[in-house]
């Protein structure tokens, strides 16, 4: 049986062909990060007599790393859990423990001065005056500190709407492009531009809340899907101001995510924003423990006018912040230990001095003096962003070295594919040529059986 080199020829010309195309796409896409390089699969044909009888395309095949597709995906998710949470609790670090100018200690440190000063002068009015603006300055630094504080942990969370915004445009993009998948590989059609689409979109949720996804198109956050198949679950936020949150529309209700188990910019935006609102909570105990220190050595004491039992701090309700009590004045203002000792007695302005060297006043920190209690929770604040800042430093650099990784095994090397383009061409060329004998000995039989 002859060898049907018109039909050899022509599966060549398909097959350099689909390689070419293959290869322009590669080349096109060399510079595109969330591009898979595809190369065309071929098989041998095999004759009624076993010979080669051509070739045959099987497909296209898409350059896939899994592994470290995830892995990376993982590294993005703590590099931007971290980023996110470093940028707002660094904010808050320059609200306690500010580079340049006074803080909360220093403000109480000059309270604790004047009463020192009017313990010596005890009837002296510009000595009286001064521990009044030094009580009032500490109460107002206070209120404006820990409002602050939570205008940080505000605005943070403030950005939540419009990453939810971008976790469901995703989610809808996959689901609808997993139907398009599964439709073009039913139908033997290559789907490698969907799957890079597909993948990108995976890592950006990955990137925004720590989404990961089991290969095909199903993605999910903390154990709770967002994208199942075709169907995606919509993503909203719960709560307000420093009690905001995320949750999932189930089928049987909404379902409020934990954020300590969320990753990416989300889960670090609402890590850090309770961070803050924790040290809040820590600060507001320490000042209204201040106040209440203070305010109990001031009650025993008497004033120029022999009244006592006033306070000179007032404690907002629910124990949240103090002011200057507006009944203070230099008159009543209580120096002295005993009413028999005004107005030369400054035994009791003394006392309130010593409560610097107290320890114990917070019953946060039982073996601490105001400023050692004080400095622990601006340290433990700094602790927690130096454990941030080094772990997105450490993600970065296995987001790096990943990505050169998984580059080398899914990206475009311009070399290899230029080294293709020439060899298809020569193949296109030759299965041209075949195709062009065979064209020439079919008109040369045909010639010379019809003379």
């Amino acid at each position: 049986m002859g060898i049907d080199l018109m039909g050899v020829g022509l599966s060549g010309i398909n097959a350099a062909e689909m390689e070419l195309q293959a290869t322009e796409a590669n080349i096109t896409n060399a510079n595109n990060p969330n591009y898979s390089a595809e190369s065309v699969q071929l098989s041998a044909t095999a004759g009624p007599n076993g010979a080669g009888s051509g070739v045959a395309v099987i497909g296209t095949e898409r350059a896939q790393a899994p592994f470290l597709t995830d892995a990376l995906n993982q590294a993005q998710s703590s590099e931007s859990y971290n980023s996110s949470y470093a940028q707002v609790t660094q904010l808050a670090q320059t609200y306690l423990a500010p580079s340049s100018g006074s803080d909360l200690l220093s403000s109480l440190q000059s309270l604790v001065n004047s009463f020192t000063n009017l313990s010596a002068s005890p009837s002296d009015p510009p000595t009286r005056q001064a521990v009044l603006s030094a009580a009032g300055n500490f109460a107002t630094m206070s209120q404006e500190l820990s409002q602050q504080l939570n205008q940080a942990a505000v605005n943070e969370l403030g950005t939540l709407p419009a990453m939810v915004q971008q976790v469901n445009s995703d989610s809808q993009q996959i689901a609808q492009l997993n139907v398009q998948i599964q439709g073009t590989s039913a139908g033997g059609g290559n789907a490698g531009a969907l799957l890079d689409q597909r993948d990108a979109l995976v890592s950006d949720l990955a990137n925004l809340i720590g989404a990961t996804s089991d290969g095909n198109g199903n993605v999910s956050v903390a154990g709770v899907p967002l994208v199942s198949g075709s169907l995606p679950l919509t993503l909203s936020t719960t709560g307000s101001g420093s009690s905001l949150g995320v949750q999932v529309a189930m089928s049987n209700g909404n379902l409020a995510l934990p954020a300590d188990q969320l990753g990416g910019k989300i889960g670090g935006s609402l890590s850090g924003a309770n961070s803050v609102s924790q040290s809040s909570t820590a600060l507001n105990g320490f000042v209204v423990s201040v106040a209440t220190a203070f305010n109990t050595q001031h009650q025993s004491g008497y004033g120029l006018d022999g009244s006592t039992d006033n306070q000179l701090f007032l404690i907002g309700a629910g124990g949240n912040g103090i002011s200057l009590n507006p009944a203070i004045t230099e008159e009543n203002l209580a120096a002295s230990a005993t009413a028999a000792g005004v107005p030369g007695d400054g035994s009791n302005a003394a006392a309130m001095a010593g409560l610097a060297n107290a320890t114990g006043l917070d019953a946060s920190f039982p073996s601490s003096t105001l400023a050692q209690a004080y400095a622990q929770i601006a340290s433990n604040f700094g602790s927690q962003i130096q454990a941030a800042t080094a772990a997105q430093t450490t993600a970065a650099s296995s987001v790096q070295s990943l990505t050169q990784l998984k580059s080398s095994i899914t990206g475009v090397s311009l070399n290899d594919e230029l080294t293709h383009l020439i060899q298809y061409q020569n193949s296109l060329q030759a299965a041209g040529r075949a195709v062009q004998v065979a064209n020439d000995t079919t008109t040369f039989l045909i010639t010379q059986l019809t003379t």
